[in-house]
């Protein structure tokens, strides 16, 4: 019989990738796993996929599903379902629910593992949260978060070094493991589109497909739209309203353009490149270690020259096409082994 995994999940959100995921994790760990799903819809409350206050989730709503997440799991160990070598672990460990079910099962002396994957915190100081000021609380929580799991993962190795630059000489750096960002990409991409979907004829188009936070840098898309008004500039979420129609504008591009300032993985550039636009991204963050150096670019004016290039060269260059082929399928191998990667800590005895 399958060793019990509990799932503490994100809220699936259309517009985000998290609805994808809350369908993923429990396909793929399924193959290893008796997976059970913890959410956090509370009896008599609608929940909603709009953000209507925050960024990444709605800072109020995600707080009753996490709390609600709480009570669900402290009626499990209170009905004596919880045993010993259960693992539990947190779609997003940025959690106070990792502080409340380490103490339930350590105080009750059930031996359970724990496991989080991070996106961010208050390490990361371009970060909402850092930009917001709870640095100087909530980073006392982040590193009881860190060490309360047994494992730690995040998608990238500039990920992991944020991490332990703040958190130095604290004992933490076995606990973090690069495991990269768990999508099947090709896969959820299609499956939106519709059976029978072809990808469209390119146009002269160059998307923003970031957030339009201070973090993001939208102003730099706009000046460089400015000193090349031959092509179309246009922001994701300026012009759509659903995943379909996000990916479908996608489809359309040949180039796919970043400037952010915050990074530890960059989703919307890779799922741009997915569909065959040209990402043109910042020699930084993430981007350095996951794109080919023909994509990277160290200031304004060569990131300029590079969408020209793009937009000139796009049918033409069999190099442009072969760097984006070998991209594309480097990052999509690196995700679809993500679980696997994830599984083989998670079944190490110490559980690191």
């Amino acid at each position: 019989m399958k060793d019990k995994l509990y799932v503490i999940t994100l809220e699936p959100i259309e517009k985000r990738y998290t609805k994808q995921w809350y369908k993923f994790w429990k396909e793929e760990f399924s193959k290893y796993y008796q997976v059970f799903y913890i959410d956090g819809y509370p009896e008599g409350v609608k929940f909603s996929d709009k953000i209507e206050s925050g960024r990444f989730l709605d800072i109020n709503m995600t707080n009753v599903w996490k709390a609600e997440q709480v009570k669900k799991a402290a009626l499990l160990f209170n009905k004596k379902k919880i045993k010993e070598g259960d693992t539990f672990i947190f779609m997003d460990a940025w959690h106070f629910g990792i502080t409340a079910i380490r103490y339930m099962a350590q105080l009750a002396g059930i031996k359970i593992k724990m496991f989080g994957y991070w996106h961010a915190g208050t390490y990361d100081h371009a970060d909402f949260v850092a930009q917001a000021g709870l640095g100087w609380w909530a980073a006392h929580n982040e590193l009881a978060w860190f060490k309360a799991l047994d494992g730690n993962f995040v998608a990238t190795q500039f990920h992991k070094q944020l991490i332990l630059e703040t958190f130095q000489d604290c004992n933490i750096k076995q606990r973090v493991h690069v495991v990269g960002f768990p999508l099947d990409w090709k896969k959820y991409i299609f499956n939106e589109l519709g059976k029978g979907w072809r990808l469209p004829a390119k146009e002269n188009l160059v998307v923003f497909p970031h957030r339009l936070d201070k973090e993001k840098c939208p102003q730099v898309f706009d000046s460089i739209a400015k000193v090349l008004p031959q092509y179309v500039f246009t922001k994701t979420l300026d012009v759509t309203k659903s995943k379909k129609e996000y990916y479908q504008l996608l489809a359309k591009s040949k180039v796919v353009f970043s400037a952010s300032k915050q990074e530890t993985f960059g989703i919307g550039t890779v799922e741009a490149m997915m569909l065959g636009a040209i990402p043109i991204v910042p020699n930084t963050l993430s981007y350095v270690e996951l794109y080919d150096d023909q994509f990277k670019y160290s200031d304004i004016n060569t990131a300029r020259r590079k969408i020209q290039y793009v937009m000139n060269h796009y049918k033409d260059s069999k190099r442009l096409m072969v760097k984006l082929r070998n991209n594309k399928a480097k990052i999509q191998r690196l995700s679809t082994e993500a679980i696997p990667n994830m599984v083989q800590i998670m079944r190490r005895k110490d559980g690191r």
